[in-house]
């Protein structure tokens, strides 16, 4: 429709190219769609059939239902109709005219077939079995979340006059519990200064429970505070642990 409605009502607009060489780009333009439309597709295709034999046929229908597949498909046979249909177009009744509009949609179209192209090849990228794991971890604690309530930490006042351990016998009772969420990562570095004022602002002990190079994973115990003020938030407690895959 928008070559017909260009044509009636924006036919002063013109794009600044001869007829031939308009032809030349939309038809190579339409038959390069095609071919790489093919060519992409058989590999994506493989490449999930090559799956089916190491993953479970839940996993394997999970990245073939993937939309960016059907995304792609779309943009590319978009691209291909649209030349075809602006080809008909130029030089309408031998009047030398290269619709102008029309040459920059399919330019546009073509922009973001590469694109689209680039983020299919990742998507096919993640197949491998690295990947593979960590989407499965990422998901299930995603599903863990939605399904389960996080239960609150104790009150204090629960611990007072309470001894439960050899540090609780030191430093007094814990009032605080700092556990990870997310995927496993790895412990790098402790911003030391940043622990200390903090203790030093709630007037507690920070006890950590883990060490540089340790690997935590979902719910892992990172420190403990002690004392007897208030609690300190959580995020400002993990910003000085430094973490990396």
């Amino acid at each position: 429709m928008l070559p017909r409605i260009e044509s009636a009502y924006f036919a002063a607009y013109t794009f600044g190219a001869s007829v031939a060489s308009a032809q030349a780009f939309l038809s190579a333009a339409a038959s390069g769609m095609m071919a790489l439309t093919g060519v992409v597709f058989a590999i994506a295709f493989v490449m999930v059939q090559f799956s089916a034999i190491a993953y479970s046929p839940r996993l394997v229908l999970w990245f073939a239902r993937d939309q960016t597949l059907f995304h792609s498909l779309g943009i590319f046979a978009a691209t291909f109709i649209y030349s075809l249909a602006t080809l008909a177009w130029v030089d309408r009744g031998g009047s030398g005219r290269v619709p102008l509009f029309s040459m920059l949609v399919v330019s546009v179209l073509l922009i973001v077939s590469v694109l689209l192209f680039s983020w299919l090849v990742q998507r096919v990228s993640d197949l491998q079995i690295t990947n593979v794991l960590q989407l499965v971890g990422n998901k299930g604690r995603e599903v863990i979340r939605e399904m389960f309530d996080r239960l609150d930490h104790r009150p204090a006042a629960e611990w007072q006059g309470r001894i439960g351990s050899a540090d609780d016998a030191v430093f007094g009772p814990v009032i605080q519990t700092v556990t990870y969420s997310g995927e496993p990562r790895t412990i790098t570095r402790f911003n030391i200064d940043s622990l200390v004022r903090q203790a030093q602002q709630a007037d507690a002990i920070i006890v950590m429970a883990c060490a540089v190079g340790d690997t935590i994973v979902e719910d892992a115990t990172v420190l403990r505070l002690h004392g007897m003020k208030d609690r300190i938030s959580e995020k400002e407690l993990m910003r000085a642990i430094h973490l990396d895959q």
